[in-house]
């Protein structure tokens, strides 16, 4: 090959590498360069807070006296309200029960100690008709009549009815433990029937507070 066309094609190789050099210098100043602007650009800048430093304090209303004891006077007569629908209601639940029932009832009541009660004076509750001691004592009487069932509590049916008044009447426990033993036990085994529907049939108060 001539010596002039080796230095012709080593020319080329060298303008092409240059223009390759510049090229790619290019590139890197076109696309590096515009991007950290822009960055440096978006930088921000905290503003200064111009919400005022002072809280406003709102405050509540105040409440009366006058309706406190207006809304105290409301609650009452709810309560008075709820106490008859109650009593209504339990007096219905008697009339209907059958016998059985309520002696299942009864023998639930003495075996959780509704009677006697020597710890509660119900007479001096103002709500007196809607408690467990108060309802036990109308069950009982609901089955004065049923003497058969009765002695299934207490052979001597004239015990058993002193045993039912006995904390209304002295404050004190029976004296018989023996009696009372008895009667204790013979409540527990007839009271195996009770479910928790007639618990709440019975004793508790849903239109108490309705």
């Amino acid at each position: 090959m001539e010596p002039s066309l080796k230095k012709r094609k080593r020319k080329i190789r060298i303008s092409v590498i240059a223009m390759a050099v510049i090229a790619l210098t290019a590139l890197v100043f076109f696309v590096l360069i515009p991007e950290n602007n822009s960055n440096s650009g978006n930088v921000d800048i905290p503003k200064k807070d111009t919400v005022s430093a002072k809280t406003t304090v709102t405050k509540e209303p105040a409440v009366s006296e006058d309706s406190i004891i207006r809304e105290m006077e409301r609650e009452k007569e709810r309560e008075k309200e709820g106490y008859e629908k109650e009593k209504e209601r339990f007096a219905k639940v008697l009339e209907q029960a059958s016998d059985e029932e309520l002696f299942t009832v009864l023998n639930y009541a003495i075996a959780q100690h509704y009677v006697p009660n020597r710890h509660v004076d119900p007479y001096g509750y103002m709500f007196v008709g809607v408690t467990s001691l108060h309802r036990s004592y109308l069950i009982y009487e609901k089955l004065l009549d049923r003497k058969d069932l009765l002695r299934k509590i207490y052979p001597d049916v004239k015990v058993l009815h002193e045993y039912v008044y006995w904390g209304r009447q002295t404050g004190k426990p029976y004296p018989d433990k023996i009696v009372s033993k008895t009667i204790l036990n013979n409540a527990q085994k007839g009271s195996r029937k009770m479910d928790s529907e007639l618990v709440s049939k019975y004793f508790g108060t849903p239109l108490f507070h309705d």
